[in-house]
């Protein structure tokens, strides 16, 4: 298991090792990465070898290096671009798109330059996110233009534009710090994928795994549980 220096998140990671180590008698190899999301778990040329090696390895990444890229934002954006998806089944490409919401560059390309101009002009319409996970990074609504202000053209090149999603909000009660809080909320609903492939690059596993529920108060944009900006939560189902 890879983590950051003092982890505190360590119950779910814990619980993983303990269920590893009951695996009935196979012998498995996994790399669970905790870390290795952000620039600064790659200070040296140590890291990113070490990673190379790993990847390189029998061993089962969680996630290996083509589904760790394809949680980058960068990577989504391009992804999103007309015709990309669609190099795969045209029928799953188009139920794909129906979860689309609208991503852009920031780069000096025509489309990065009229996504700059249109950030600058209705910044409430949008959120402006660099390559990173965890929460805290984004910009969003009236912040957005002093950020762009103070980028380079080539800085931009960071950053992606994102259409601000607007979720209906409803009234519920959080739990935080041990108090009860009465307040205008919104969630979110995450779907967890299982997805194995071997050294052929033929997928062995590909199903759900589970789902997270994280609720936040409507007037908070950042939505992580760990950051502090989002409580777990439960669907009626």
């Amino acid at each position: 298991m890879v983590v950051q220096p003092g982890e505190r998140n360590v119950f779910d990671q814990r619980w993983v090792e303990t269920r590893l180590w009951e695996s009935d008698d196979k012998e498995v190899a996994v790399a669970y990465y905790r870390s290795g999301y952000a620039p600064t778990d790659f200070p040296t040329q140590k890291e990113w070898d070490g990673r190379w090696l790993i990847e390189k390895s029998r061993t089962i990444c969680i996630p290996n290096l083509a589904y760790h890229l394809a949680g980058c934002k960068k990577v989504q954006q391009v992804l999103a671009q007309p015709g990309v998806v669609e190099r795969q089944d045209q029928e799953e490409a188009a139920r794909v798109r129906e979860c689309f919401v609208g991503l852009y560059p920031l780069d000096g390309s025509a489309d990065g330059q009229q996504a700059y101009a249109d950030a600058l002009s209705s910044p409430a319409n949008y959120v402006v996110k660099p390559q990173r996970e965890g929460g805290g990074y984004n910009t969003y609504g009236a912040d957005i233009p002093a950020l762009l202000g103070r980028l380079t053209e080539e800085e931009r090149k960071a950053y992606i534009l994102m259409d601000l999603i607007r979720a209906p909000g409803f009234n519920n009660v959080l739990l935080r710090e041990g108090k009860l809080i009465s307040s205008e909320v919104v969630s979110e609903l995450g779907i967890y994928g299982l997805w194995v492939r071997d050294a052929s690059g033929r997928v062995v596993v590909n199903k759900h795994g589970g789902h997270l529920l994280r609720t936040k108060a409507s007037d908070v944009y950042e939505g992580g549980v760990a950051a502090g900006f989002a409580v777990i939560d439960s669907p009626l189902l």
